[in-house]
């Protein structure tokens, strides 16, 4: 453990110091040709969001012998109805040869004072290439959640797939396409996954039909997958995605269950990717959950991870008295 390290709140005087940081540890951890390199070239929107967090008194920083060795910045919300932070992969740093120390004694500062609020739902995005930081917070108790992902438009997965109508839905398939969003988030709140989602109504639907971004697969008559891809419009910096960038979100992806592992998760992806190169879109992002283990093994195959988020609840009898 490093001594004199020192813990205070960030000032906009420490903002410079804290995005060389970043930029680094974003060079040294996402420099494969799938991740986009937005993040390292732009840091406006990087120096914007810590600017903010500083007016909001969100923002610490670490010193030693007066220099930034490391930062933390993060958001206040709700989620699943319990006050929660979050600190997105934007929102932290440290330099590498005082890692361990550095991340430690910010997250023993500020977790304290999070407690003492009686905030115990802590979370956490970092770069899953990270191996030493991802310990340090395991060591923590924080276990992972999500993944977020990226593939290149130009990477060739081809190979012979079944032969299943996989094209655009229209109108005509609206209450198909329903039924399977009823379907999967029913699958979602199932075992180990125990995910709620939101509801979708048959108008929602109506309007992603309309939208001309979702995809459906049939066998013969019989609606047997879908998958929703959309145009990122801003570049959005608590996923990573950048202007221009394909999403699969809102409804997402869902196969039946006795129709996986039959290449019509990659036929989607297929058809998926050649919508966003007639738009001369460059990357796909996707999220799932790491308890997904269905997602799991179908994303890795195709998508490089680029970022986990991991959490920690503190137990919460801690300031009965």
């Amino acid at each position: 453990m490093i001594r004199g390290i020192e813990i205070g709140n960030m000032q906009d005087t420490d903002i410079g110091e804290a995005k060389q940081i970043w930029v680094r540890q974003y060079e040294l951890h996402c420099n494969q040709k799938d991740f986009p390199t937005y993040w390292k070239e732009d840091t406006s929107l990087l120096e914007g969001f810590l600017s903010d967090k500083v007016k909001d008194e969100k923002a610490i920083v670490a010193k030693l012998g007066g220099k930034v060795v490391g930062f933390l910045a993060f958001d206040e919300f709700p989620f699943n109805g319990e006050d929660s932070v979050f600190c997105p992969a934007i929102g932290h740093s440290a330099v590498e040869e005082y890692k361990e120390s550095v991340y430690l004694e910010l997250y023993k500062s500020i977790s304290q004072k999070w407690v003492n609020r009686n905030i115990f739902n802590h979370m956490w995005t970092i770069f899953i290439n990270d191996e030493k930081l991802k310990k340090i917070l395991f060591d923590l108790g924080y276990g992972s959640y999500l993944i977020d992902a990226f593939t290149n438009c130009h990477n060739n997965y081809s190979r012979e797939l079944r032969n299943n109508d996989i094209r655009q839905a229209t109108i005509i398939d609206k209450e198909a396409l329903h039924s399977l969003v009823i379907e999967s988030n029913e699958y979602y709140a199932t075992a180990p996954l125990f995910l709620k989602r939101e509801e979708v109504s048959g108008e929602e639907i109506e309007e992603l039909i309309r939208k001309k971004n979702v995809l459906i697969a049939m066998d013969q008559e019989k609606p047997i997958g879908f998958l929703n891809i959309s145009i990122c419009n801003e570049n959005d910096f608590i996923n990573l995605t950048t202007e221009g960038n394909g999403l699969l979100d809102e409804i997402g992806i869902f196969i039946k269950p006795e129709y996986r592992n039959k290449d019509i998760g990659l036929g989607l992806l297929m058809k998926a990717m050649d919508y966003c190169k007639q738009l001369e879109t460059k990357y796909i992002h996707v999220d799932f959950e790491t308890a997904n283990l269905y997602a799991n093994k179908f994303w890795i195959k195709y998508f490089s991870p680029m970022l986990l988020s991991m959490r920690r609840t503190i137990n919460k009898n801690i300031n009965d008295k």
